[in-house]
């Protein structure tokens, strides 16, 4: 064996092993996988919350929900359960959850929705629960899932209903990108609690708390998801996509964040008040404000759901 061929083989074996060490971290982070954000663990020293959240999840549990599909833009199954109010109705909400997270996220908002007289579609959000996919993206892709699901909507039930479009923490970073998009006339509005305000900061932010360095292992990875993964973590941020909204956004943001922190939602609001309106919650904890001040979070929503026209 020359000792060129050797050279070229040990770095042909080196630069497999470097791709593939930078797929197997991206797949860690961005694939399927464990929360990062436990519920049980923030509220053991609440189990009255974690009551209320049960007490929602137990009620869900008991309404019959229809099993819908959509197929993304990219071909993706992606799946929803779609709750229906006891009155016939034109009205739906489209709700996306939270980072690995699940349906769980509105345990306690579903009730509320259907008493304000509309559907609620509960999405999986792509590579979550039963919907395909092996990568998150951080709203990069799953905005335009939006758009997907709001057209399935529109097949089934018509060009003439009203869509509403929810979201929670990256479900929430979801709708306001989605909001800048070419929304049918259907969608007048959003509501996004807890969403951060640019995806790369997030995750730098996340991984600090974790102890792992941006440089070089972020920029890495950021190059890994662009390779194989298709998106690229600096493509967008809410804070842009916010500035061209089609529609009215409300967005809700508790001040005792520490996973998310509240000004993610002041940047939002600042960078286009003519579109948005901001409900802080004092002392709510990440994704808690409705749990914390359930009136105040009801009027809020109240003013995009009870729009009677498209604002637009």
């Amino acid at each position: 064996m020359s000792p060129v061929f050797l050279v070229l083989s040990v770095l042909a074996a080196v630069t497999a092993l470097f791709f593939l060490i930078l797929w197997l971290v991206a797949r860690h982070f961005f694939g399927r996988g464990k929360a990062i954000y436990d519920l049980n663990v923030v509220l053991r020293d609440h189990p009255d919350q974690l009551a209320r959240i049960q007490r929602g999840r137990d009620a869900n549990a008991k309404r019959t929900s229809e099993s819908i599909t959509t197929t993304s833009d990219d071909g993706l199954t992606l799946y929803g359960a779609l709750y229906h109010p006891d009155e016939p109705s034109n009205n739906y909400i489209v709700c996306m959850h939270g980072f690995r997270s699940s349906l769980n996220d509105f345990d306690c908002a579903v009730e509320f929705f259907l008493q304000e007289g509309y559907h609620v579609l509960l999405v999986h959000q792509r590579a979550h629960g039963k919907s395909e996919g092996a990568f998150i993206t951080f709203g990069m892709k799953e905005r335009y899932d939006c758009l997907c699901w709001c057209r399935e909507l529109m097949h089934r039930y018509g060009n003439n209903i009203s869509i509403v479009l929810d979201g929670i923490s990256m479900g929430a970073t979801t709708v306001v990108m989605a909001s800048a998009l070419e929304l049918p006339p259907t969608v007048r509005g959003v509501i996004a609690d807890c969403g951060f305000s640019s995806p790369w900061d997030i995750v730098c932010r996340v991984a600090g708390t974790m102890h792992i360095p941006s440089f070089p292992l972020l920029h890495l990875m950021r190059f890994a998801l662009r390779l194989y993964a298709g998106f690229d973590l600096k493509e967008l941020t809410a804070e842009e996509a916010i500035r061209n909204a089609k529609v009215p956004v409300m967005l809700i943001h508790g001040t005792e964040d520490d996973f998310v922190p509240a000004d993610n939602s002041v940047r939002l609001h600042r960078a286009n008040p003519e579109k948005s309106s901001l409900l802080l919650v004092e002392g709510a904890g990440h994704g808690l404000s409705y749990l914390i001040d359930e009136a105040c979070c009801r009027e809020a929503c109240a003013k995009i759901l009870r729009q009677e026209t498209d604002p637009t």
